[in-house]
C-alpha cells in the first residue's frame, strides 16, 4: 500500500479556563504554641547566619529551611517576603529573604499567635504559618553532592583536611544583585578562604549558578558552612566504556554515494570522531569543547556512536552491500585524553557551548551518549545542573535531544548480585531495582531517554561452548545492561528503547561476556582503528540512542518544518512494545496492556520510523504542530470518526501522542513549571465539553462529566501526568455508533511553581486511528475531515 501523507488536526478557536478545585485545611493546634516554636528556630536561624562572615558586595540576607505538612501558594511566601529557591524531598522548601528583619513574615507569625479574632474559626495566616512543621538552618551535610557521598564524605568530618578537592560549587539563585555580579562577589570571598577558583563563573537566565574550585579539605569544609551555597559535589566523569575492545573485520566496501547537500545533520556529543573510510564525506565537521581538546577520539567511544548514527542498523548494511548515509554528522568533543570532562568549564557551561554550537551549524538533532560514571542512580531526589540545562536547551533551541538511559554497574556493584552467575536466576528482575535506576542525565524531561533492547540471544555458533554457555536474554526482550525509571515525578523514562546488545554468561570462565568480547552479543559499528578492521560489536545502552536519533534525524528532514515536539510526538505515536517483552516481563498476562515494570525498562516502546514518516491505507495521523495555550485552559480538537470505522468489525484504536517542552528549574522537587493533560470525550457537543471543564464564576457547583462520555485511555492521565511526552491509546472491539462522527480531544495546561512571566505553553499533538479491517480509512477519514473543517468553522 502507498505512504499517505498525515491529515491536519482541527482545533476549535475557543479556549476556556479548565476547573481547579480548591483547598484548605482548618488549624487544630494551639496557635500559641505552635507560633512560638516558629519563632524560636526562626530567631536561632537569624542569629547564626549573623555570625557568618560577610561577603563585601552583599547585604545581609537570610537562607531558610522550613519543612511543610502541607502545599502553600509561592504567592503566599511573597506576601511574607520569602521568595522559595528550592524545592527537595519530604516537602521541604528553602526560602530566601533579603534582609533578616522579616517584618512582613514576623507580623504574620504575632497575628497567627493571638489566636482566632472575634467570630472567626481559626487564627489568621494559618495556611501559611499553620503549614509549617518546622524552621532550620541549611546545613553543611545539606550542601555535600551525591558525588562526594558516593566517594565516602557523608559528612563534613570525614573530608580530609589535607586533600585537594575539584569540586563545583552552586550557588543559591537568590539576591537582588545580577546574577553574574554576585558569582563574581561569592567567588572572590572563596578566592579569600584559600579556594583556587578554575574558570569564570557559569551563570544561566534561569538561575543556575556554578563555580569550580580547587580548595584543600579544611577550605572545603567553610565552603560548605556557607548560607550563600546550595550544593557543593565533584565534577561529574563521562562513562565511555571500556578501550580497544577486538575487532571484526569487513573487507571490499561497495562504492558509496555521499550524503545529499540537504541531508539531515544530527550532532555527536561525546569523546570526538576519528578518520574513517565509511565516515568520508559523512563527517562534515568535528571540533572540541573548548577547542583545546582538539576532535581526535583518543576513547573511541564517540567513533563508535557516530557509526550507528549514521547507518542505522549496520548488520543490515552489510547485508545489502550498501553504504550510502541518508545523514551527516558533526562531532562535538566533550571528553579530554583522562576521560574527563573539561576542567575549565563546568560541566553545564560545556554541554551549553556544545549544544549551542551544534544548533548553531543546522544539528536539529543531537545525540549524546554520555552518563556520569559514578553511576549513580536517581532516587526521586531534585534533578541535576546538567539534566535541567539540557531541558532548557532543549526548549530554547527547539532541539530534539537524544539521551542513553546508561548501563547497569558491574563488579561488586552489579545489580544481579556478588557472582557472574546470579544473573541467570535475577534477570529480569534486577531491572527495575533501585540500584539500577537512570543515571545522570537521562532522567531530563524535556529529552528523549532511550533504553536498550537485546538484538539477540547473543550466542555464538560454535558447538564447543555447550551447556556452559548461556543467553540471559533473547530478541526484543529488554538488554542486560540497561537502567530504569521512573523519571522525575514518576515520569515515563526511558520514553523508547532500540537495539543495543546483550550480555552471555560464559560458564568455562565464569565471566559475563558482552559485545566488546563476541561480536555476537553486541551491534555492529565502526572500529575507531579502520587500520585494524572496519567493524566492531558493542553493547551498551549509548548504541541505542544514536538508532533514535537516526530515525528523528529523517523524521525531521521529511518534516522540515515540524518543532521538536512534533518529532517527539511522532515517535512516541509510532512506538510499539515488542510481544517479546511483554511474554518476559508480564508473562500471566502478555497480551493485556503494558504494566508499570514494562513501562519502567523500555518505555512506549521501539520508535518504527515507516509509521512515523507517513499514514496508509488503515492507518491515519493527524496532526497540530506548534500549539500554544495560555496555562490553567483547556483547548479541543475534532477527529473524524468516518462511519466504516465506527461499523466495521474488528479491534480500533484511537492513540493520541502529546509533547511539550515546558519550562524547568533543578531547585525544584517539583521540577516542571507547567503540566498538561489530555482526555479523549465522545457523546458531547464542544460546548457542552468546555461547559463541564471551565470555571463557574458563581461558584455553584460544577457537575461531573458522564464516565460514558470520557474514554478509558491505556496508560491513564495519572500515570502519564509528570511526562512532557505523553502517549494513550483507546480500544473499542465491539462496534458502537451511537456518539457520532467526531470525537474530541480536549487537552489542558497546569499552571505549577511557572510565574506571570510564563503565560502560555507550546505543544505538539498527533493522533493515530487505526483498523486493520477498513482498507479505505485514509480516504473516508480525509473526506470527513474537510466536512468537519467546515463545521467548525460555522461554529465559531
Amino acid at each position: 500500500m502507498p505512504p499517505r501523507t498525515h491529515l491536519p488536526l482541527h482545533r476549535l478557536q475557543q479556549e476556556k479556563p479548565r476547573r481547579k478545585s480548591g483547598f484548605g485545611t482548618a488549624f487544630d493546634r494551639d496557635p500559641a504554641r505552635h507560633g512560638a516554636k516558629i519563632q524560636n528556630e526562626l530567631d536561632r536561624v537569624v542569629a547564626a547566619q549573623a555570625t557568618k562572615a560577610a561577603i563585601p558586595g552583599i547585604d545581609p540576607e537570610l537562607i531558610l529551611k522550613v519543612e511543610l505538612n502541607r502545599a502553600v501558594d509561592e504567592d503566599e511566601w511573597r506576601r511574607a517576603g520569602f521568595t522559595v529557591i528550592a524545592q527537595n524531598p519530604g516537602n521541604v522548601f528553602v526560602l530566601f529573604a533579603d534582609n533578616r528583619e522579616l517584618a512582613a513574615f514576623r507580623e504574620r507569625l504575632e497575628a497567627f499567635r493571638l489566636g482566632p479574632p472575634e467570630g472567626q474559626k481559626g487564627p489568621p495566616h494559618a495556611a501559611l504559618i499553620g503549614s509549617i512543621e518546622s524552621a532550620a538552618d541549611v546545613s553543611p551535610p545539606d550542601r555535600i553532592g551525591p558525588h562526594l557521598r558516593s566517594s565516602g564524605l557523608q559528612t563534613v568530618d570525614a573530608i580530609d583536611g589535607r586533600k585537594v578537592y575539584v569540586v563545583d560549587v552552586e550557588l543559591w539563585d537568590a539576591g537582588p544583585q545580577e546574577r553574574m555580579l554576585r558569582a563574581q562577589l561569592i567567588a572572590a570571598f572563596l578566592d579569600g578562604l584559600g579556594a583556587e577558583r578554575i574558570g569564570e563563573p557559569f551563570v544561566t537566565h534561569h538561575g543556575l549558578i556554578l563555580l569550580r574550585v580547587r580548595a584543600r579539605g579544611t577550605v572545603l569544609k567553610s565552603i560548605l558552612e556557607r548560607p550563600e551555597v546550595a550544593l557543593v559535589d565533584l565534577p561529574p566523569l563521562p562513562d565511555l566504556g571500556e578501550r580497544d575492545p577486538p575487532a571484526l573485520t569487513v573487507t571490499d566496501l561497495p562504492r558509496r554515494r555521499p550524503p545529499p547537500d540537504n541531508a539531515p545533520i544530527i550532532g555527536i556529543i561525546d569523546s570526538g570522531v576519528n578518520a574513517h573510510p565509511l565516515l568520508d564525506n559523512v563527517v562534515i565537521e568535528s571540533f572540541g569543547v573548548p577547542a583545546e581538546l582538539g576532535e581526535a577520539d583518543e576513547w573511541g567511544h564517540g567513533t563508535k556512536v557516530s557509526g550507528i548514527a549514521a547507518y542505522g542498523d549496520l548488520r543490515e548494511r552489510i547485508e545489502q552491500n550498501s553504504f550510502d548515509a541518508p545523514v551527516r554528522i558533526i562531532s562535538a568533543r566533550v571528553v579530554n585524553a583522562q576521560g574527563c570532562f573539561d576542567e575549565t568549564q563546568k560541566l553545564p557551561e560545556q554541554m551549553r557551548n556544545a549544544i549551542t554550537a551544534l544548533a548553531d551549524k543546522g544539528c536539529r538533532v543531537i545525540n549524546m551518549s554520555l552518563g556520569d560514571k559514578e553511576l549513580i542512580p536517581y532516587a526521586d531526589g531534585r534533578a541535576s545542573s546538567w539534566a535541567s540545562e539540557l531541558d532548557t536547551l532543549a526548549r530554547e533551541r527547539d532541539l530534539v535531544i537524544v539521551v542513553s538511559a546508561g548501563n547497569a554497574a558491574s563488579g561488586t556493584r552489579a545489580p544481579w548480585g556478588n557472582t557472574h552467575d546470579a544473573i541467570l536466576t535475577t534477570f529480569p528482575d534486577y531491572l527495575t531495582t533501585a540500584d539500577n535506576r537512570l543515571i545522570d542525565p537521562a532522567i531530563a524531561a524535556n529529552v528523549i531517554t532511550v533504553g536498550a533492547l537485546a538484538h539477540a540471544n547473543g550466542l555464538r555458533d560454535d558447538p564447543d561452548d555447550g551447556v556452559q554457555v548461556q543467553s540471559i536474554a533473547s530478541m526484543n526482550e529488554p538488554s542486560p545492561v540497561t537502567r530504569t525509571g521512573p523519571g522525575i515525578g514518576k515520569a515515563i523514562k526511558p520514553e523508547f528503547c532500540d537495539y543495543g546488545g546483550t550480555l552471555v554468561f560464559n560458564g568455562h570462565s565464569n565471566r559475563i561476556v558482552k559485545g566488546d568480547n563476541w561480536a555476537s552479543a553486541g551491534m555492529l559499528t565502526l572500529e575507531p582503528d579502520y587500520r585494524r578492521s572496519l567493524f566492531t560489536a558493542v553493547t551498551g545502552t549509548s548504541y541505542a540512542a544514536p538508532r533514535v536519533a537516526y530515525k528523528a534525524a529523517l523524521l525531521a528532514n521529511r518534516y522540515p518544518d515540524a518543532s521538536a515536539n512534533l518529532i517527539r510526538a511522532l515517535l512516541g505515536l509510532s512506538a510499539e512494545v515488542p510481544t517479546e517483552t511483554l511474554q518476559r516481563l508480564q508473562p500471566t498476562t502478555p497480551k493485556a496492556p503494558p504494566s508499570a515494570i514494562v513501562r519502567q525498562c523500555i518505555g512506549y516502546g521501539v520508535p518504527d520510523l515507516t509509521k512515523a514518516l507517513a499514514s496508509d491505507d488503515h492507518r491515519v495521523v493527524l496532526l497540530a504542530d506548534r500549539q500554544e495555550l495560555n496555562l490553567d485552559q483547556v483547548a479541543l480538537y475534532a477527529i473524524p470518526l468516518p462511519h466504516d470505522f465506527r461499523a466495521t468489525k474488528g479491534p480500533r484504536h484511537i492513540r493520541v501522542s502529546l509533547a511539550f517542552d515546558p519550562p524547568v528549574r533543578h531547585t525544584r522537587l517539583e521540577y516542571l513549571g507547567a503540566r498538561m493533560s489530555f482526555h479523549l470525550v465522545r457523546g458531547l457537543t464542544p460546548e457542552q465539553i468546555l461547559d463541564f471543564f471551565q470555571r463557574r464564576e458563581d461558584g455553584s457547583d460544577i457537575p461531573e462529566i458522564p464516565s460514558t462520555a470520557k474514554c478509558s485511555m491505556e496508560p491513564g492521565s495519572k500515570v502519564r501526568e509528570t511526562s512532557t511526552l505523553q502517549c494513550a491509546t483507546f480500544t473499542q472491539s465491539k462496534n458502537n455508533d451511537n456518539y457520532g462522527d467526531a470525537f474530541y480531544l480536549a487537552v489542558f495546561t497546569h499552571r505549577r511553581w511557572a510565574g506571570d512571566d510564563i503565560v502560555r505553553q507550546r505543544f505538539s499533538v498527533a493522533v493515530e486511528l487505526r483498523h486493520d479491517g477498513c482498507q479505505e480509512l485514509y480516504q473516508r477519514c480525509s473526506e470527513l475531515n474537510i466536512e468537519l473543517r467546515q463545521r467548525l468553522i460555522q461554529r465559531a
